[in-house]
């Protein structure tokens, strides 16, 4: 399985709007939520859950956003890069297995995740968003990291 993009089903009258969150064909239940708030040139990750259970839908608000998934699940897709680009009102999915960041294009970039499992410190991975072992081609020399996606090690499993 690979991350499937969907864009917002949007139900408009004269009161206003009504928008899906969780498209109606995607049968997850999500049990955590996360809200980010990111500026033009910010890369956040690149995350995963040690278990490689984890699955995500990412939600941009508003912004624009290259998002990159990196398969870890052993075998012939091992390391496969999936590049998407999302705007504001279209979503992600990302299925287990994969390790998950983004670059921040928009100028003020803000995401909702919806995740299948809670956040664990414990459980939960990371590793440089340069590690040459992927070679991700994120089209930025100097990005804006946060200090611990900054000390991020390389990928080692």
């Amino acid at each position: 399985m690979k991350p499937i993009k969907f864009k917002i089903k949007l139900y408009k009258d004269n009161r206003g709007y009504l928008k899906e969150i969780i498209p109606l064909k995607l049968k997850k239940k999500f049990i955590y939520s996360i809200l980010t708030n990111s500026k033009k040139n910010v890369i956040r990750g690149m995350h995963y859950d040690k278990r490689l259970e984890e699955e995500k839908l990412v939600h941009v608000l508003n912004g624009k956003i290259v998002d990159v998934t990196v398969n870890l699940i052993k075998g012939k897709d091992f390391g496969q890069i999936h590049y998407n680009i999302i705007k504001k009102d279209e979503l992600l999915f990302i299925p287990r297995g994969f390790a998950h960041g983004y670059l921040c294009l928009g100028k003020n970039n803000t995401i909702l995740y919806l995740l299948t499992k809670k956040f664990s410190k414990k459980n939960n991975a990371g590793f440089l968003w340069n590690d040459k072992r992927f070679n991700i081609n994120w089209k930025i020399k100097n990005p804006i990291l946060s200090v611990k996606d900054k000390n991020l090690n390389r990928y080692i499993r």
